[in-house]
């Protein structure tokens, strides 16, 4: 099963906030160096944030970069700016930054689904950002590890 660490913070660009994400995943080894460049070289060529009534982005990158699977989401205080999945000029104000490091193809498509399919709840999404950081991380493994 993937690791999964929640945490609350502030940044003041996409750019730090894949920082701060991929600093947590370094520190618990569970990406190898240039794990970080490699997201922000994939967000400029295929950019993920979802849309505007869901302020969440899903960065991520190739296993290349993956030493143990892991997902950190970072609830940002402020949003920052990503650009649209959808419309690589639209600009998108995220508030939940959910960065995958997956090792396996076939699961990061069933994880990157199962968020998909939460995301289109407005209650999920309400969660998301309302819930303590301690409930939203088990709310989570709840919705998005449990089969």
């Amino acid at each position: 099963m993937s690791r999964l660490y929640v945490l609350e913070g502030s940044a003041s660009t996409k750019e730090e906030a894949l920082r701060i994400t991929a600093d947590i995943l370094a520190k618990e080894g569970c990406v190898k160096e240039g794990f970080l460049e490699s997201c922000l070289e994939r967000e400029k060529d295929y950019p993920t944030g979802l849309t505007d009534y869901c302020p969440v982005a899903l960065p991520h990158t190739s296993k290349d970069y993956v030493d143990k699977e892991a997902i950190c989401v970072l609830r940002l205080k402020e949003p920052v700016k990503f650009k649209s999945m959808e419309d690589i000029n639209k600009d998108i104000d995220v508030k939940i930054v959910i960065n995958m490091a997956l090792l396996d193809d076939d699961k990061h498509i069933v994880i990157i689904s199962r968020i998909i399919r939460n995301l289109k709840d407005q209650h999920f999404v309400k969660k998301l950002e309302t819930l303590s950081i301690e409930d939203l991380k088990d709310y989570l493994e709840e919705k998005i590890f449990t089969d």
